[in-house]
């Protein structure tokens, strides 16, 4: 049977140990917290929308029904959003 890789037979001498992995952890909830408290630029989420259904329209491989519904859902979407910040001025 084999050494795993990493094994002091498949180092130097001069090579170091291998480090451990790092540890991970799921922080999702997290950025959903922190996100929910920011504050939005509708006018950038407007910018946003617009250029998502532009490059849509313009994408040459994509199926026509299937572009059809994606950009309907998206101008749903931007038929939701204010057309200012509130408390903006803008």
């Amino acid at each position: 049977m084999s050494q795993p890789p990493g094994s002091p037979r498949d180092r130097g001498p001069d090579e170091p140990e291998p480090e451990e992995p790092a540890p991970v952890a799921d922080l999702r909830e997290d950025f959903a917290h922190e996100t929910a408290r920011a504050p939005r630029d509708r006018k950038a989420e407007r910018a946003f929308l617009q250029k998502k259904i532009e490059t849509l329209r313009a994408d040459r491989t994509l199926p026509a029904s299937e572009k059809e519904k994606t950009i309907a859902a998206l101008l749903q979407e931007l038929a939701r959003l204010p057309e200012e910040n509130p408390g903006s001025g803008s």
